[in-house]
């Protein structure tokens, strides 16, 4: 199964992710979030918060700090293990949501039902046809890398629809209904032979059709 997008980000960012597969780890995680899911759903309810600003407000005076005191426990060691972030991470690429499309002959790509434009100038040998990687950032913005280097993309309009005038159809004129058969009638209904409805002249040496 392909990473996730918080497994990428953090193999992007030589993050080791240690998964919880004893049973004692399973119900530490478990017991943490149901009483996430319990305390911090009542005590929402409680102050009364009804917007996002409200939220952060009781997680930042109240929540976390009862959190702390109560649940927290202080590590063993008090040396912070944090690591400086390289010259090779870019937080902004990593914390992306992140996907793969394929270029085009005509150098574009497709991203949410939209087309983009590749820029001439970053028209490259092996671009046609090749897959790049299309960086949704948290900002809203979009980047597409190709390789190690960023292409300028500029999205497609949609070509304009005709006008109504151009597009309605003139009325078809009436036709006229053929003639062809009017000297000809069914003998019975039960048969499907043609007649001559009109009597035509006998032609010498001849005998007519019965």
């Amino acid at each position: 199964m392909p990473p996730t997008q918080i497994g990428r980000a953090l193999r992007e960012l030589d993050i080791v992710w240690i998964a919880a597969h004893s049973p004692q780890a399973k119900g530490r995680v478990e017991r943490s979030f149901q009483t996430a899911q319990d305390r911090l759903a009542k005590g929402l309810r409680v102050t009364g918060a009804k917007t996002l600003e409200q939220a952060n407000a009781y997680l930042e005076t109240e929540f976390i700090v009862w959190w702390n005191d109560t649940i927290a426990v202080a590590p063993a060691s008090r040396d912070d293990a944090h690591r400086p972030l390289g010259q090779q991470h870019s937080l902004v690429a990593s914390l992306s949501y992140v996907e793969t499309r394929q270029v085009g002959n005509n150098y574009t790509i497709q991203v949410d039902r939209q087309t983009w434009q590749i820029a001439r100038e970053g028209i490259r040998a092996g671009l046609r046809g090749a897959d790049v990687r299309v960086e949704v950032r948290l900002d809203g913005s979009m980047a597409v890398r190709f390789r190690e280097s960023y292409l300028a993309v500029s999205r497609c309009e949609p070509p304009h629809k005709a006008s109504a005038a151009r597009r309605r159809r003139k009325p078809a004129a009436p036709r006229t209904k053929s003639r062809w058969m009017e000297n000809f009638r069914l003998t019975s209904p039960g048969k499907t032979a043609l007649s001559v409805n009109a009597v035509s002249p006998r032609v010498r040496g001849t005998k007519p059709i019965r």
